[in-house]
């Protein structure tokens, strides 16, 4: 391995939907520079590890992923959140790994040909959606980088910093690139999709009309909202979902279903509101799937407070529950509070586990006999996996990946459909 020429690069990405889509544009850009990216770190002269943080767990896992990478004794880039947020976390496990944060994706080649050195801190801004993508039937597009709020318990905040916008013009180009080259889906991917452009002048409709404008056949999937900032632009949003080419699916976080929880968490909203938000959603786009997440055994959340949590679930009956065990992150305040004792916390998680299965497979089993158009993603097995127009995975027994199918399902479990090609 010398420096300055091609180099065989492994990339292994975790996390959010916008760190698959940071990792998607670094193997654009190496393959655009004539790096060659494998599969095996056996194979490889330099690791890239793109990191996710938001919770214990996942750190913990990052942690033991480095060790991995650094037993190799190869040259590791550290990517992702850990990278920015937690820089001495990395260095503490491996000294001599170059650091890459989520804002200067656009350096990884020139870090890769340098084989990281001093110039791994300082990056500067660039408009990651001026860069090349690696394409695929499915492909992550960043919008946006970091948000307008600042709630106690998020370290993402730290790592993507203030609500930074792509320009218009460049995402359009990723997705026809992408389009071009056999993508089917374009998940557009950020921290708070609805605010894309408060920043920049622009807005979410803009950008999908204009990627709706590109000719082929595919799907639009809209990434989570903030629903201050879908309030915000209510309206314009919601009309979003009348496109064809855009899945009725909305996800929106609720975190908790106590007012003084949610305000010791710095969500700016009340429980009511957030009811108000998903009630205009459900009347405007019919069948829409909702998905949200919930934070269980927050500090100083009282036995009264989680049931709150448990009615509002129960009254909203969301599609898809994303359940978490508050974790504390290092650098928020909400780390400086009282934790919930950990048994008291594991129950609770269990009983909100209980109330989103019973939630998710009554919504699903409402939609046995129903017809939808369904596009095939995967194959799982002897399935083909499809996604129908409000993005609910369908498993068949028949059809093609990258073809839609009418479809009529005929079975539900909690987590997808069944269902069988007309």
């Amino acid at each position: 391995m010398s420096l300055g020429h091609e180099m065989k690069v492994y990339i292994e990405a975790y996390g959010c939907a916008a760190n698959q889509g940071d990792a998607s544009i670094a193997e654009g850009i190496l393959l655009e520079k004539g790096h060659e990216v494998v599969d095996s770190m056996e194979n490889a002269d330099v690791l890239i590890l793109f990191t996710c943080i938001v919770i214990e767990k996942t750190e913990q896992r990052m942690i033991h992923k480095l060790r991995v990478f650094g037993e190799t004794k190869k040259k590791v880039i550290v990517a992702g959140c850990m990278a920015s947020a937690l820089p001495e976390k990395v260095k503490e496990v491996l000294p001599d790994a170059a650091l890459l944060p989520p804002r200067a994706i656009h350096r990884v080649s020139n870090l890769i040909e340098a084989l990281g050195g001093e110039g791994d801190a300082e990056f500067g801004y660039y408009d990651k959606a001026m860069l090349p993508i690696r394409t695929g039937l499915k492909v992550n597009i960043p919008i946006s980088d970091g948000c307008l709020y600042n709630c106690s318990y998020c370290i993402t905040k730290r790592a993507r910093g203030n609500l930074t916008s792509y320009s218009e013009n460049g995402i359009a180009r990723m997705a026809e690139h992408a389009i071009k080259n056999g993508c089917r889906e374009v998940r557009l991917t950020s921290q708070d999709t609805a605010a894309y452009g408060m920043d920049s002048g622009s807005s979410l409709f803009s950008l999908v009309e204009r990627i709706c404008s590109i000719e082929g056949d595919f799907r639009i999937r809209i990434g989570m909202m903030h629903p201050l900032s879908l309030q915000k632009r209510m309206d314009e949003i919601l009309d979003i979902f009348f496109k064809e080419k855009v899945y009725k699916f909305i996800h929106l976080p609720l975190q908790s279903g106590s007012d003084d929880i949610l305000k010791k968490m710095r969500r700016g909203y009340t429980l009511d509101e957030f009811k108000e938000i998903v009630k205009e959603l459900r009347n405007k786009i019919s069948d829409v799937t909702f998905a949200t997440d919930v934070i269980v055994a927050f500090p100083s959340e009282s036995e009264e407070q989680f049931e709150e949590t448990c009615n509002a679930v129960n009254e909203l009956k969301p599609d898809v529950i994303n359940i978490t065990r508050f974790s504390p992150r290092p650098y928020t305040d909400a780390s400086k509070m009282k934790r919930i004792d950990t048994k008291t916390a594991k129950e609770r998680s269990r009983k909100m586990s209980e109330i989103a299965s019973r939630i998710t497979l009554k919504n699903n089993r409402k939609c046995i006999g129903k017809n939808y158009n369904a596009l095939i993603i995967e194959k799982q097995g002897e399935w083909m996996v499809g996604k129908t127009e409000n993005y609910k995975s369908v498993f068949l027994k028949d059809g093609n990946i990258k073809n839609f199918y009418r479809v009529k399902i005929t079975d539900a479990t909690e987590t997808h459909l069944v269902g069988t090609v007309e």
